[in-house]
């Protein structure tokens, strides 16, 4: 596997390929696309909320409360007949189905509990739903499905991970177990979920297929007329992938978003000359600028196969000199 290669704002690498010198200047994009709103790829969704920031996918939650968007998951994904049964069966604490003497009919108990700043009543018990017909409760009990409810009913339909905001001199993001400065009581905290559902995973992702050696197997297509192209063989997710492949493409995405939000995308501009003495300074022209790469690692953002021009052999051998542009008066670098 090639090493990491990180290049930071206004460095320079500086190579040579087939007679000609390049120079590649990289910077900080001051205009990065919002990866939520300008790719329109994603199979997440980034459900948040905050005071003071937009963030994630706010489209989706303007206007709804974070158990409002829960119940549009449930009533959107979970078939009435399951939410039916678990209420029965006794997994949505809180809520107790009593049959009445006619079998087709229920009564519904749902436990409270008064909050205040002074703490918590004891929880209390009341009939809610009267004699109604067993095939309704789903439509009854909708709106008072908590969050925790919630979470259970999508279960078997979805696969979800906490989002936590870290706040201090700028903002980023992470997901999952809540550790290092997002475990941090003062400046971080909890804004929200991204969530992917199974069907999304099942159809839009695959798996590679592994040798015995455990390395990806590359498949040759061949074309007539033309060279061929490679591709690697992959099979389709099960019920028993699905959810670490879910984990994977979350976390990616939340990667993606915080590099957005801490500024971690790069533009680069590329220079080339034509060989000169030792003591003469090459007269460069520029020959192509690229923006919208992730991360400082070159090789992993895609900015060396973009760049071409031999960047990555000359990475490889080490035949390349890294520096750092300087700005001059006249708005122009050199290098």
């Amino acid at each position: 596997m090639n090493k990491p290669i990180n290049v930071f704002h206004n460095q320079t690498i500086k190579w040579e390929n087939k007679g000609k010198l390049y120079c590649l200047h990289v910077q900080v994009d001051e205009d990065p696309d919002d990866p939520r709103h300008e790719y329109g790829n994603q199979i997440t969704t980034m459900a948040c909320w905050h005071k003071r920031y937009t963030l994630g996918d706010y489209e989706l939650t303007k206007g709804l409360e974070p158990v409002d968007f829960w119940h549009r998951l449930v009533h959107d994904n979970v078939p009435e007949s399951e939410i039916i049964a678990a209420a029965c069966e006794g997994k949505l604490p809180g809520i107790r189905i009593v049959s009445c003497e006619n079998p087709n009919l229920v009564n519904v108990y749902e436990t409270y509990q008064i909050r205040t700043v002074f703490g918590c009543s004891a929880p209390s018990e009341s009939l809610e739903y009267e004699e109604i017909s067993r095939d309704s409760i789903a439509a009854y009990i909708m709106d008072d499905l908590s969050i925790a409810h919630c979470m259970t009913l999508m279960e078997p339909f979805a696969e979800w991970l906490p989002l936590w905001l870290y706040d201090h001199s700028g903002i980023s993001m992470s997901c999952g177990t809540r550790r290092e400065q997002y475990a941090d009581l003062w400046d971080s905290g909890q804004v929200g979920w991204i969530i992917v559902l199974k069907k999304d995973v099942i159809n839009d992702l695959s798996e590679y297929v592994l040798d015995e050696n455990g390395e990806r197997i590359r498949v040759e297509h061949k074309h007539e007329g033309a060279p061929s192209t490679w591709s690697y063989l992959t099979k389709p997710l099960t019920e028993e992938t699905w959810r670490r492949h879910a984990a994977e493409i979350m976390e990616e995405d939340v990667r993606a978003y915080d590099q957005y939000l801490t500024g971690d995308i790069y533009v680069y501009t590329l220079f080339s000359a034509d060989p000169v003495g030792d003591d003469e300074d090459p007269d460069w022209t520029e020959e192509d600028s690229c923006g919208g790469f992730f991360g400082s690692d070159i090789r992993a953002s895609g900015m060396v196969d973009t760049v071409g021009c031999g960047l990555n052999e000359a990475l490889d051998s080490g035949a390349y000199v890294e520096d750092e542009a300087e700005r001059h008066v006249s708005v122009y670098y050199s290098f």
